[in-house]
């Protein structure tokens, strides 16, 4: 049986002394909801001698500690090169981390990532820019610049990893650039250029580019790959999704066998072996409900399992004769009721960092040390939530008018059985998005004030298969909607939700189905939050990021439609005289996705109409808000408009207090 123990690695938890754990109350402060994780990730060398950790900084920045793994000792602390941070890293041999970076862009509120290369040495020392303009901290966030991809660390090769080269701001306008960099000077060597635009590059176990992936926008963004041979390029095939792709993952330790993911002949995303040698395909695993969502594979290159997430997550061990089968197997059944994913592990196997989370528990990290058989908790990103207050994720599945099955999240206050005041909670993409049992602070917080939420997996989301992803082409507003009305139907009908204290809130996508509920359906909901929504489909293709690209464009064209007057139909801004709710309209200034001007229009189709709305617009933050400072108003306000217009949480329909 293995043993847990908590925070063994002094030296880790002594560097975050300035994190205190926020004793339980009564009442979580909603504070702890709003706060940034404390970790962005842990990662064990590749001996087990070091330890790293992405830190948060008081300024909400992220630095990166390294320690010692025998002594507990912090060998560095980076808080960054220059104006920029740590964003991500990688352990590139033994002794040094390569990393990319971020950075606070003039005044906007959410860092971005640079895409731009450093490393540094166990001990802090070597510190040097690889890779980006950055070094020059006088040039501007102009979007302009070559930015760099990780594709592999070389393991067999200390100095260099292999990267890929593209623009920052339109990576489909040019060809991917392979280059060999070294990671102690910066020198690049040119290895190989991409046959198409934008490509992804894949690369076996030694290093070699065997794979380039890219969309074509003039053939409806179909996915093409290319297989390097000799050196040379050749035509693998030519996937639309709508009749199915491939997705190459891996190669096997051969480097002949090629994990895929497959939908073509299965529906769902179902993991194949690809021989680049014969070109034969063999299915391993698939299943019925759901896409495989990642696979599980060895330090050894050999792979191990599947995950999937039909209902709760679940692991499919495809290898049980490997020697990790056993513990790994061990350590999710010691940490039964979470998801659980090795981040690293050590070249022999025997150390591993693992991240655990839930629906009531944010990520935690333990170190599981295979010999011992011991399981070390070393961190919580968000110490001061308690899972003891935290409220479980339901799954549901139901059937909705024309039969077919959704499957949805219900999140309840207490344990009783309802009726409560709801919130429904569509999320954002859409497509290829889906909700997850998960910690989310949205639905906690709101669950901790006395509110049931639903999150339901409508139509055109994504993990549910190939068909079920592409029904909701074009339904915008329409079928994907009446998905969300009959769940909202199916919660009062059950006795869960009280008819009349149900509201809407959703951000992105989910926000312009927030505004299509209350216009649709007038008497269901009592109240709408619309958050960074999309409220003018035709404005669509002319603001935000998605038609600055031409694989954007085709995207729009076909998720959403072309036809004028069918735009305008589905359209918030142009049905404001069905409204009956009142609305609660939230954005940043400066949404890259979502430009602002849709929030503004739809300010003034209300104020025209003279119908209630409230306002909350923060000039530099982007597509969601990001300083803890910004979501705290953001949950006072929503909590004030719940108040308001579906009454407190707390209170019963009885006039009781639960």
């Amino acid at each position: 049986m293995i043993r847990i123990t908590t925070y063994v690695l002094a030296g880790l938890a002594l560097t975050l002394a300035s994190f205190p754990h926020q004793p339980a109350s009564a009442e979580v402060p909603l504070e702890e909801f709003t706060k940034l994780p404390l970790y962005g990730n842990l990662k064990i060398s590749p001996t087990g001698e070091y330890l790293a950790a992405t830190v948060r900084n008081d300024d909400g920045q992220m630095s990166l500690v390294i320690m010692n793994m025998r002594s507990n000792e912090v060998t560095a602390t980076i808080r960054g090169f220059g104006r920029d941070f740590i964003n991500d890293y990688n352990w590139a041999n033994d002794e040094r981390i390569v990393a990319t970076l971020g950075r606070q862009y003039g005044s906007l509120d959410a860092p971005s990532a640079t895409h731009e290369i450093v490393a540094v040495n166990w001990d802090g020392k070597r510190q040097k820019w690889l890779f980006g303009r950055g070094r020059n901290a006088n040039i501007v966030f102009d979007r302009t610049y070559k930015v760099a991809s990780i594709l592999n660390r070389l393991a067999d090769d200390d100095d260099y990893i292999l990267v890929g080269v593209n623009d920052f701001a339109n990576p489909n306008s040019t060809y991917t650039v392979v280059y060999r960099l070294n990671i102690y000077s910066g020198k690049m060597t040119k290895v190989t250029t991409a046959p198409t635009r934008g490509a992804l590059i894949v690369t076996d176990n030694t290093g070699a580019v065997r794979l380039a992936i890219s969309e074509d926008p003039d053939n409806k963004n179909a996915v093409v790959i290319h297989k390097r041979d000799d050196k040379r390029w050749k035509l693998m095939g030519i996937y639309h999704g709508k009749e199915g792709t491939i997705t190459p993952l891996a190669f096997a330790p051969d480097n002949i066998l090629l994990y895929m993911l497959d939908n073509r002949e299965t529906d769902t995303d179902s993991l194949y072996f690809f021989n680049t040698s014969s070109e034969e395909v063999e299915l391993i695993y698939t299943h019925d409900v759901v896409d495989i969502s990642s696979v599980e594979i060895a330090p050894d290159g050999t792979l191990l399992g599947v995950y999937t997430e039909p209902d709760y997550p679940d692991f499919t061990m495809l290898n049980t004769q490997h020697e990790l089968s056993g513990p790994l197997t061990a350590v999710r059944n010691a940490l039964r009721g979470f998801r659980v994913r090795p981040t690293s592990m050590t070249e022999d196997g025997k150390l591993a960092i693992i991240r655990a989370d839930g629906d009531r528990v944010p990520a935690r990290y333990y170190l599981f040390d295979v010999d011992s058989n011991q399981l070390s908790q070393i961190a919580s990103v968000l110490p001061g939530i308690d899972s003891e207050q935290m409220r479980p994720m339901e799954p549901y599945k139901l059937k909705v008018r024309d039969g077919t099955e959704m499957f949805a999240y219900l999140t309840r206050p207490d344990d009783s059985d309802g009726p409560f005041p709801m919130v429904v909670l569509p999320h954002g993409g859409p497509h290829g998005v889906r909700d997850h049992w998960r910690f989310s602070a949205d639905v906690q917080m709101l669950a901790s004030r006395g509110y049931a939420v639903l999150q339901v997996n409508y139509r055109g989301s994504g993990g549910y298969g190939r068909d079920f992803l592409y029904s909701g082409y074009g339904k915008w507003g329409t079928v994907m909607q009446d998905d969300l009305t009959d769940a909202t139907r199916w919660a009062i009908e059950a006795g869960i939700a009280a008819e009349d204290r149900i509201c809407i809130y959703g951000g992105s996508y989910g926000g312009y189905a927030a505004m299509m509920g209350v216009l649709r359906e007038p008497d269901l909901y009592q109240c709408a939050i619309a958050y960074v929504g999309v409220y003018d489909l035709e404005l669509m293709f002319k603001k935000g990021d998605i038609p600055t690209r031409d694989s954007g464009l085709v995207f729009l064209k076909e998720a959403v439609g072309e036809d004028k007057e069918d735009l305008r139909a589905r359209s918030p801004v142009h049905n404001l005289d069905k409204l009956k709710a009142p609305v609660f309209i939230v954005h940043g200034g400066e949404d890259f996705r979502v430009d602002i001007e849709h929030a503004y229009r739809l300010r003034k189709g209300l104020e025209e109409l003279g119908k209630p709305y409230e306002w909350l617009v923060k000039p530099k933050e982007g597509h969601g808000f990001y300083k803890p400072e910004n979501r705290l108003e953001l949950y006072e306000r929503m909590l004030a408009f719940l108040e308001k217009h579906i009454g407190r949480g707390q209170e019963t329909l009885a006039g009781g207090s639960k």
